[in-house]
């Protein structure tokens, strides 16, 4: 099941909250004569590509949402008081409920709350504060100048996380970009919905809206240049990056203009909540609320209820269902002013550069607390699983998309192995919850946008310190410390005092952070991973850098080329196809309703948004003639044209060809008949023995239409001969599906 955190996530703050030394206190003065003190960070340490920071930490950036303020969207704080103040230290998380460990969690799971706890030890609803991280000029010895500015998103499936998690240090001085990162509402403070007006919801989406707000205004005075801010996050904050760029609000403000999202998009099921005003209403009665009356007595009563009892009351999600959030955006006609997936084909999206991304295991999370993981998962609760998802996920036809899904993620060339079924299991969440959405934004966003680029990239790299099993793979967040430059802070050239100096990075993994940060920051300044700056050909070691030199092409429609990191890049065409296919071609051509051509109720459960509009996806597969189209399935089929003609010329070649075979056959019947008259003349015993041995060894070819559990029909050869020496089916599925060698699963 899903955490309330990305576990590596919180992985990442052991890398990446490091101790450097503190060589001085710098200090910015604004436009109003208010003066911030911040802190400077040295960590070149004789490495020319490597420059020091400046750290401003807890700096307020919009008012505090208290008392009438909650639930509501707050002003960008202005920076009013005079002479300086001190900004070295983060300010206080946002309310979250704080998780609690028990014996029957895995490890890693233990270790991940005991390390947000850390994180999350001081809160408050006054916790809208960002952090800023500004590189230093090596020659001037003073902030750099009309810097790109990167804002980071973080994640934690709106409930929990905070920015001061995420060190911008080393990101900010390798590549002479500005990181901030930030806090927003959480939860029910953030995105409690009546869907009227005495709720809108998103409040903590407009939190977001309000740090880049401040980012306009102050952030050339710490070295950033306000017309080129990129924002980018993971999981749920990739979600945000998705929404905030197809939003016509956000646009008419020009807050940025280049998007990153890693493991997340707006068109996964989990990126909009499902009946906001159901949420409220069971978070107000548990809050003893009166909920018989209209919405405004029900939220007024709500905002006097103390902060702790009502993040301690939405401790447990009132969404039963793992594959949703309760407190999460909804569709509330301004910001977000429609569903994503109407909303991906706007002129808003479309304007902006994007880059996206997934990791190998990013449905890792949805499986990790399954009894006995680790021996894998026998087929009885492989069945239990999927039976649940369909139920949670889809409307209708659903024993038939139960068995679609289980045979598509059978593997029938070991289909008794518990621990392919695991893997099989992790692969199905992938594809659902993140590859399948990935693939239909950047389809959307290329087709879409003529004078912006898309890049798309999948991440394999699993790293050696983690502390989550090897057969996991590359799990959702993998990629994080490496954005963040955690192997470069660890290899102990910069930092071998570190409070977390003990985790350890091969210099290899630090050669990959390398890469992985040129690409972020490149594409940050100019939308390009390939330009300005080179990979380096080495980097504080000997070892080489296998990226050098490679280029990561544009993600076009028509060819769906992505780069895959790793250990060593590979370019690539179509991630995923045959999986892809299925998710957006063959599925939908089921779930559509036999009683009608044009069906007037979603089969996907209201507020998916993964919906059965797919894109088609052009690639090596293609549906053949027996499978409804997409289109054909919306009744949006596109017009046909006319083929009498091309048809007239293949029936009468067809016919003529016909016509000579035929005659070609009589002639061989008429030779062959002679033959066998004159060699009976010659053997009148032979035909007596061929009539006595009929159990020969050729035998005829039949085919046989086989009822599956897994699906509604397979067809295949059989071998059937006069002595009914049929195959198994054992032996038939042996035969006909090979062992999956790639990763189709």
């Amino acid at each position: 099941m899903m955490g309330d955190v990305d576990s590596y996530h919180l992985r990442l703050c052991f890398f990446l909250c490091f101790t450097f030394v503190t060589a001085q206190n710098p200090t910015v003065k604004l436009k109003s004569g208010a003066m911030m003190m911040g802190k400077r960070i040295t960590l070149n340490k004789g490495d020319n590509d490597l420059v020091s920071v400046d750290q401003y930490l807890g700096i307020r950036y919009a008012e505090a949402p208290l008392g009438d303020s909650r639930f509501r969207m707050v002003s960008v704080q202005d920076p009013k008081w005079s002479g300086t103040q001190n900004y070295t230290a983060f300010g206080a998380a946002c309310m979250q409920p704080v998780r609690t460990t028990s014996t029957n969690m895995p490890a890693w799971t233990r270790q991940d709350i005991l390390t947000m706890q850390t994180y999350v030890q001081t809160r408050s609803e006054d916790c809208l504060f960002l952090n800023i991280y500004s590189p230093v000029s090596r020659d001037t010895n003073q902030p750099m100048q009309n810097r790109t500015v990167m804002v980071f998103i973080h994640g934690g499936w709106w409930s929990s996380g905070t920015g001061a998690m995420y060190d911008g240090t080393v990101l900010a001085s390798y590549g002479k970009v500005i990181v901030v990162t930030f806090n927003y509402r959480l939860g029910v403070f953030g995105f409690l919905s009546t869907g009227d007006g005495s709720a809108m919801g998103n409040a903590g989406l407009w939190d977001q809206v309000r740090a880049l707000e401040w980012i306009q205004k102050y952030i050339m005075y710490f070295g950033g240049n306000p017309n080129n801010v990129v924002i980018f996050g993971s999981g749920s904050g990739a979600a945000c990056v998705n929404l905030l760029m197809m939003s016509p609000e956000v646009k008419a403000k020009a807050l940025f203009s280049r998007g990153i999202s890693q493991s997340g998009t707006a068109m996964a099921t989990w990126s909009i909540s499902r009946s906001g005003r159901q949420y409220a209403q069971t978070v107000a009665k548990a809050a003893g609320c009166d909920v018989s009356n209209n919405t405004g007595t029900m939220v007024e009563c709500l905002r006097v209820i103390n902060e702790n009892t009502l993040a301690n009351i939405t401790r447990y999600d009132p969404e039963k269902s793992p594959y949703y959030r309760a407190f999460s955006p909804v569709v509330d006609g301004i910001l977000v002013p429609d569903d994503p997936k109407k909303l991906r084909d706007s002129l808003p999206f479309t304007t902006y550069d994007y880059m996206v991304g997934v990791a190998e295991s990013d449905g890792f999370m949805y499986v990790e607390g399954i009894d006995s993981i680790y021996d894998g998962i026998d087929r009885n609760r492989f069945e239990s699983v999927v039976r649940s998802f369909v139920q949670d996920v889809f409307q209708t036809r659903l024993q038939e998309i139960i068995d679609a899904v289980t045979f598509s993620y059978t593997d029938w060339g070991d289909r008794n192995n518990d621990l392919k079924r695991r893997k099989s299991t992790v692969a199905l969440f992938t594809d659902f919850f993140f590859v399948v959405p990935a693939i239909k934004t950047v389809n959307s966003h290329s087709r879409n946008s003529p004078t912006k680029k898309t890049f798309f990239y999948t991440f394999q790299h699993q790293s050696e310190n983690t502390s989550v099993p090897d057969w996991t793979g590359a799990i959702h967040g993998e990629e994080l410390p490496f954005v963040f430059g955690a192997p470069i802070a660890n290899t102990q050239l910069l930092s071998p005092d570190g409070l977390y100096s003990f985790t350890s990075y091969s210099k290899q993994e630090a050669m990959l952070s390398v890469a992985i940060m040129t690409y972020w920051t490149n594409f940050a300044k100019t939308g390009n991973p390939n330009l300005p700056e080179t990979q380096k050909e080495i980097f504080l070691s000997t070892k080489p850098n296998k990226y050098q030199g490679v280029n990561w092409p544009q993600y076009m429609y028509e060819r769906q080329q992505y780069i895959y990191m790793g250990m060593k890049p590979r370019m690539r065409e179509y991630y995923r196809a045959h999986k892809l296919a299925f998710w957006m071609e063959w599925l939908p051509s089921i779930v559509k309703p036999r009683t009608s051509p044009t069906p007037s109720t979603d089969p996907f459960r209201q507020g998916s948004a993964i919906c059965p509009n797919f894109t088609p996806t052009k690639g090596p597969w293609k549906p053949g003639p027996g499978i409804v189209g997409i289109n054909d399935l919306f009744g949006t089929q596109a017009p046909q044209q006319d083929h009498s003609r091309e048809l007239s010329i293949t029936i009468a070649v067809g016919t003529s060809l016909l016509l000579i075979n035929i005659i070609v056959f009589a002639l061989l019947y008429y030779r062959r008949d002679k033959r066998k008259r004159n060699d009976e003349k010659d053997t009148p015993g032979l035909m007596h023995k061929m009539q006595t041995n009929h159990c020969t060894n050729s035998p005829t070819i039949r085919i046989v239409e086989m009822r599956s559990s897994t699906s509604s029909q397979a067809s295949t050869l059989i071998r059937d001969d006069h002595c009914r020496n049929s195959i198994t089916s054992s032996e038939l599925y042996g035969l006909n599906t090979p062992k999956d060698q790639t990763s189709s699963l």
